[in-house]
Order: structure tokens, then sequence, then C-alpha cells
């Protein structure tokens, strides 16, 4: 019975240590098996990125097709039918006309220019090749300028008016701010009436920065505010005037950049205001 007992003690423990054996090898192969798992869910999550990238990249270049034909074809028109009247005024009395169609042709040619520099921007900015240089600057001065260089657009009678509050020196990116500020008072001199007003506000306070521009023009409608910084997005009252729907869209990603966000407030018919808080 002794030697029984201890051959069964001694199977017992040979059975143990078999299975103990078996359970660690098949923890093993259960531990390479989820990390290959992982490893291959990982690999899919990185295919369905890039997946998703391209189908992005793929929707730009059709949109930005379908918009270039459309956009480019008004103003390409404009410039060709000027030129070509402007060779007809030959005699000294008619230069008034000919000042009248080139006028037209600049017009024409830099609005072709602000369509290509927002594709250009979007491109760079989805290829993560937009980043903000820091530069100590007077910012009364710079915004003083950016506001001379866009006197052109103004309408009849429009008035700009500037106003700047605390320390004027700030150290952020003068580029970055200066795409802003032309995107935001050209849609505010588009969007607006021929008398209408533009109100800039600058004011630099601790460690931020607040810009707005606001305008007593046709406003954006409460449907289309959830949608206003998206890609190739239009209000649905501007259908009339030329754009590509990429403006706000950069301003959104240039305020992110610079480490600041970007707010609107707008009534239909009593004008629009937006508001960019930098934190320095």
């Amino acid at each position: 019975m002794k030697q029984l007992n201890t051959d069964l003690e001694k199977k017992v423990e040979e059975r143990t240590e078999s299975l103990t054996e078996t359970v660690r090898q098949l923890g093993e192969q259960i531990k390479e098996a989820k990390a290959k798992d992982v490893e291959l869910q990982r690999v899919n999550n990185f295919l369905n990125v890039a997946l998703e990238k391209e189908i992005e990249l793929n929707e730009l270049k059709s949109r930005f097709v379908s918009l270039a034909s459309h956009e480019f074809r008004t103003p390409l028109s404009t410039i060709l039918s000027s030129a070509y009247l402007t060779s007809k005024y030959e005699e000294l009395a008619e230069q008034p006309k000919r000042e009248k169609h080139i006028q037209r042709i600049i017009s024409s040619a830099n609005l072709l220019t602000g369509i290509l520099n927002d594709f250009l921007s979007v491109g760079k900015i989805e290829e993560g090749k937009t980043s903000g240089k820091k530069i100590r600057f007077n910012i009364e001065k710079h915004i003083d300028t950016i506001i001379s260089e866009m006197d052109g657009l103004r309408k009849k009678n429009q008035k700009i008016v500037y106003r700047h509050t605390g320390n004027v020196f700030v150290l952020t990116d003068p580029s970055l701010l200066k795409h802003i500020m032309l995107n935001l008072v050209s849609n505010a001199i588009k969007f607006s009436p021929a008398d209408g007003e533009v109100v800039i506000q600058t004011t630099i306070s601790k460690k931020l920065l607040v810009i707005s521009v606001s305008d007593n023009g046709m406003g954006i409608p409460t449907s289309d505010m959830q949608h206003l910084f998206e890609r190739f997005f239009r209000g649905s009252n501007v259908s009339n005037i030329q754009g590509t729907g990429l403006g706000l869209h950069i301003v959104r990603k240039y305020a992110e950049i610079m480490n600041g966000t970007i707010s609107c407030r707008s009534e239909i018919n009593k004008g629009t205001e937006f508001t960019i808080t930098i934190h320095l």
C-alpha cells in the first residue's frame, strides 16, 4: 500500500509538472496570439488612416478640379475681354476707359491668385508642412500695414476702423496672423454694403491676444454656423458671390497652429463678428 501510494504520488507529481508545462506553453501561445492580434489591429488601423487620407486627398483633388473650372472661368473671361478692349482704346482721350479695364484685369488676377493660395495653404496644412514661428513685433503697425494693402478692395464709402488696447508688442507668428487678417477683413468687405463699416479690434492682456473683426453686412444663417469652418463650405445666402469655401477653414487651422481658437457671432442682415483668441 505504501509503495502503491508512493508510486501514485510520483505519477501525480509528474502529471502536475506536465500539466504546468502545458499551461505555461498555452499561456505563451495565447500571449503570442494576442500580440499578433494587436499587431494586426495596429496594421489595420494604420491602413484605415492611410485610406482615409487617400480618400480625403482624392476628394480635395476632385473638388479642386470642379471648383477651378467654375471659379476660374469668370476672372479669366474678364481678363481676356478687358485686355481685348484695352487694345482698342488708342486715343489719349480714352485713357480713363483703359485704366478702368486695367483695374479689372488686376482685380481678376488678384482673385485667381487668392484662389490658388487657398488651395496651396490647404495642401500644406494637410501635409503638416505649416508651423508657427514666434517673432516679437509691433501689432499695431502690422495691422495698419495689412489694412493699407487692402484699401483697393473697399467698396465705395466703405470704412475700415482699427482700434488697439494694451501693449503694442506681441510674440507670435506675423505671417500666419497676416493671412488670418487678410481673409477675415476681405470677407467683411465682400459681404458688407458699400457704405458699411468694418471694425478691427486687437487687445493684448497678460498672456492673451484677442482679435475681433466685425461688420454690418448680410450675416450668416443659424443653420450654417455648425459647418462654417469645414472645407469647401459656403453659406446658403452667398451663392451669388465668388469664393472657394476654404478661407475660414484655413483661418481656423492657422489659429490652432498659433495656439488659438476662433469663434463667430452673427445675425442675418445685422452683421458678423469673428473673434480669435491666441494664448501667447
